[in-house]
This record gives structure tokens, sequence and C-alpha cells, in this order.
């Protein structure tokens, strides 16, 4: 049974193997990768500004976030977190 669930939750060939620690050591790579989370006319890697900023809204009136630690687990700049700590 272990091995069956082993396999179930193995990786797909395509992700099999952690490279992000690559993306974000090589400079070009990072630097390219934070212009398109930081651009808010792409949403390749982040949200726009609005959604954002509506998202976090959201989370604010519906959560008790307010003076409260947040920790965003998003792969980015930490645009959620950073507004939140704001409310």
């Amino acid at each position: 049974m272990f091995e069956k669930l082993k396999e179930i939750n193995a990786r797909p060939k395509p992700f099999e193997f952690y490279t992000a620690e690559e993306l974000w050591t090589n400079e070009h790579t990072a630097t390219q990768m934070l212009q398109y989370h930081l651009n808010d006319d792409i949403e390749a890697s982040s949200r726009n500004s609005i959604f954002i900023k509506k998202s976090c809204e959201w989370i604010a009136d519906n959560f008790d976030v307010k003076g409260k630690k947040v920790i965003d687990f998003g792969c980015g700049p930490g645009l959620y977190a950073s507004r939140l700590a704001q409310t």
C-alpha cells in the first residue's frame, strides 16, 4: 500500500525535479521574473493591481486580519502580503 501511495503522490515527469532555486539564483532570469511580477499590464506572473486590491479587500472584509501577522505563501514578491499589511 505504501508503494501505491508513493506512486500516486509522485510528481509528473515534467515536474519531478525542483528547479525554482535555479530560477531565482540566475541573475538574468530572476530579474526578468521580478519584472513580470511587477508589470501591471502583464498577468503572466502576478495578477494586476486592481485584482490584488479587490482580493485583499475581500480578505480583510471576511477575515479578522487587521493588526495580525499574515504570510503570503504564493510565488512572487509578496504583493498580497504587503497590501494586507496596510490594512
